[in-house]
C-alpha cells in the first residue's frame, strides 16, 4: 500500500452520533436546516452542528444519506457524522452513499447500521 494510505475498520474513525430532538412547534424558521430522515424538514435560528456534516436516516426513511455544507440540527430519527479525520465531506458522503444502508431493516437478522458502519473496511490517507 503507498505510503500515507491505510486499511482499518470505519467504526475506528468515523462515529454515528444520534441527533437531538427538536419537535416542528418548537422549530423558529430560523437560517438553520433541520433535516430528518428524509431530508431537510424545516428550519431554526440555533444549530446543533456549527458546521456542515452528514446526516443518516435513522427511522422512517432508513439509511437515506444527506449532506449539509453549512451548519445544521439533525433531529432525533437520524445519526449525524461531524468529523471527517483528514478526507472531504464529500468523501465520506459518497462512501455512506454506495452502502447498501436502504437495504437493512431491523425486522431482520441483519446487523444493524452502527455495527454494519464498525465492521465496514476503509481505506483512508493520513497527511
Amino acid at each position: 500500500m503507498p505510503d500515507g494510505w491505510y486499511r482499518t475498520n470505519l467504526g475506528s474513525i468515523i462515529e454515528l452520533k444520534y441527533g437531538k430532538s427538536l419537535p416542528a412547534k418548537s422549530r423558529d424558521g430560523g437560517e438553520y436546516p433541520v433535516y430528518g430522515s428524509n431530508g431537510i424538514v424545516g428550519s431554526h435560528s440555533t444549530p446543533l452542528i456549527d458546521h456542515g456534516g452528514i446526516i443518516v436516516g435513522r427511522k422512517g426513511s432508513f439509511g437515506e444519506v444527506q449532506i449539509s455544507d453549512v451548519p445544521f440540527y439533525p433531529i432525533d430519527t437520524t445519526y449525524y457524522v461531524d468529523k471527517f479525520y483528514y478526507q472531504p465531506i464529500k468523501y465520506w458522503f459518497y462512501f455512506f452513499k454506495n452502502l447498501p444502508l436502504t437495504q437493512l431493516n431491523r425486522s431482520t437478522a441483519i446487523p444493524g447500521l452502527n455495527r454494519m458502519m464498525h465492521m465496514s473496511k476503509v481505506l483512508i490517507f493520513l497527511h
